[in-house]
C-alpha cells in the first residue's frame, strides 16, 4: 500500500488564546522581534495587541536595567528629573536592543551647572573618583560648586566662553570617571560610570557621536532612538566625520552593526526613503524617533527653578533638534553633517539646539529684549527663567507654517 501523508490536524481553537494570554510563553516569542515587527504584530488582532502592550513594560523595565549600577534606581531617576541628566552611549543602546555587554560602562551626559550635583550624588552611593593623569585627585578641585547661569555664555562672535580647549571632543567640557566594587552572584565586578560635562547640552554632544547607531538616549521619563530603522531594523550606521574613533567603530561592528564611512548611493538619490532621514527637520521624540514612555511612579518631579519662574515638568532634551545633511568630502563622496543652531542665553536655564535657523533667530531676538529687563532689574537670587516658552515658540512656528 502506498504511503499517504497524514492530513494535518487543525490547531485547537483556543491555542492562540492560551499562548498570547500566558506571559512566560509569549515573552519568549516577542523578545526576539525587532521594534517594527512588534508594532506590525500588535496590529494583527486583539490578542496580539494585548500581548505586546503587556510585554513592553517588562521588556523595557528601566528600574531593573539601572539596578545593576544603583541600589535605588528611583533615586537616580529623580536626580535625572531635577538635572536633565541623560543616559546615552552603549548603555542606552543595550536597553533599547534588549541586549547586554558585560564590559560596557554607563555614560551620563550632564547640562552645564549640574555636573557638581551629579558627581556628589555618585559619590554618595559608593562610587569613587578615578582621576586621569591630568586631573586633580579630588574632583571638587575640578568642578566649581557655584554655577552662575546669569553670566554671558557666548562671546560677541557666537563662541562659547570659558570652556576647556584641550578636550578631544569639541562639544565636551570634561569627563569624570567613577568606579565601584560590587558583589554579583559568585564574583566581584567593577562598575564604571562616567559623567560627561557638555559645553552646550547633551543633545548637541550626542548628535556629534562617532556614528548613528549610538544616537539614543534615556531621560527620567522616556527612552528615544534617533535613527531606529537604521539601528534596529537594518542594523546599519553611518560614521560622522571628525569623530576619529576607529577602535570604537570596530567594537560596534563586532556587535553586529554594518558601519558606512559615506552615504550609500540610494541615501543620496532617494533621501526621503533613507533610514538616515536626510534633510529632515528632526526633534527629540518626533515621529521618526522610536519613543518608549517609562513608568515614573516613585520619581520625584523637577522642582521650580525660582519663585517667579513658571514650572515645567518635561525634560530639557525634548526641546532640541537637528538636521542631517550631506556634504562632499575630499574624494567627492557624500558624508553626513549635523546642522544645529544654538540658543545659549541667560534667560533660559538650559541651552538649546534647533534645526531651524529662523526659529533660533526669533527666540534669540525675544531673549535679547527679555534679557535687558532681567539684567537691569534682577539679581541671581531672584532671577526669572523662561524655558517654558520654548515649546510655545515651536507651536507658534508650526501654526504659522500651516496657515
Amino acid at each position: 500500500m502506498m504511503w499517504e501523508p497524514e492530513v494535518p490536524r487543525p490547531l485547537p481553537e483556543n491555542l492562540l488564546q492560551k499562548v498570547f494570554l500566558t506571559a512566560p510563553i509569549y515573552d519568549l516569542i516577542l523578545c526576539d522581534l525587532s521594534p517594527r515587527t512588534l508594532v506590525w504584530f500588535s496590529r494583527t488582532c486583539r490578542l496580539a495587541y494585548m500581548a505586546v502592550t503587556r510585554f513592553f513594560p517588562r521588556a523595557y523595565n528601566i528600574n531593573r536595567h539601572l539596578s545593576r549600577y544603583f541600589p535605588d534606581p528611583l533615586a537616580f531617576r529623580s536626580l535625572q528629573a531635577r538635572t536633565g541628566l541623560v543616559i546615552s552611549g552603549s548603555n542606552a543602546l543595550q536597553f533599547l536592543d534588549k541586549s547586554f555587554y558585560p564590559e560596557s560602562d554607563l555614560d551620563l551626559y550632564a547640562h552645564p551647572g549640574h555636573v557638581y550635583e551629579a558627581l556628589e550624588w555618585l559619590e554618595s552611593v559608593g562610587y569613587r573618583f578615578q582621576p586621569e593623569t591630568w586631573q586633580h585627585e579630588d574632583w571638587h578641585d575640578e568642578v566649581p560648586a557655584d554655577w552662575d547661569g546669569t553670566t554671558r555664555r557666548i562671546d560677541r562672535r557666537g563662541d562659547m566662553i570659558n570652556l576647556n580647549p584641550d578636550m578631544e571632543y569639541s562639544d565636551v567640557a570634561g569627563v569624570y570617571t567613577f568606579m565601584r566594587l560590587v558583589a554579583m552572584d559568585t564574583e566581584t565586578a567593577i562598575l564604571k560610570v562616567q559623567i560627561i560635562a557638555t559645553k552646550c547640552n547633551p543633545i548637541q554632544t550626542i548628535t556629534q557621536f562617532h556614528s548613528t547607531c549610538v544616537m539614543n538616549i534615556i531621560t527620567f521619563d522616556a527612552a528615544y532612538s534617533f535613527y531606529p530603522v537604521a539601528t534596529f531594523e537594518e542594523r546599519i550606521a553611518v560614521q560622522v566625520p571628525g569623530s576619529n574613533n576607529s577602535d570604537v567603530i570596530a567594537k560596534y561592528v563586532e556587535r553586529g552593526w554594518r558601519v558606512y564611512a559615506v552615504f550609500r548611493p540610494e541615501d543620496v538619490t532617494r533621501p526621503h526613503k533613507s533610514p538616515f532621514l536626510l534633510n529632515e527637520t528632526r526633534w527629540v521624540g518626533d515621529r521618526y524617533c522610536w519613543s518608549i514612555p517609562l513608568d515614573t511612579t516613585g520619581v520625584t518631579p523637577r522642582p521650580e527653578l525660582s519663585l517667579s519662574s513658571e514650572r515645567f515638568s518635561w525634560d530639557p532634551s525634548i526641546q532640541n533638534g537637528w538636521n542631517m545633511k550631506f556634504v562632499r568630502n575630499s574624494t567627492a563622496t557624500k558624508v553626513p553633517k549635523m546642522h544645529t543652531h544654538l540658543v545659549m542665553t541667560t534667560i533660559f536655564r538650559y541651552n538649546y539646539t534647533f534645526p531651524d535657523e529662523k526659529l533660533a533667530r526669533v527666540i534669540r531676538d525675544w531673549s535679547t529684549s527679555q534679557g535687558r529687563l532681567n539684567h537691569a532689574s534682577l539679581t541671581k537670587q531672584n532671577w526669572m527663567w523662561f524655558d517654558v516658552e520654548i515649546p510655545r515658540f515651536r507651536e507658534a512656528q508650526s501654526l504659522t507654517e500651516s496657515t
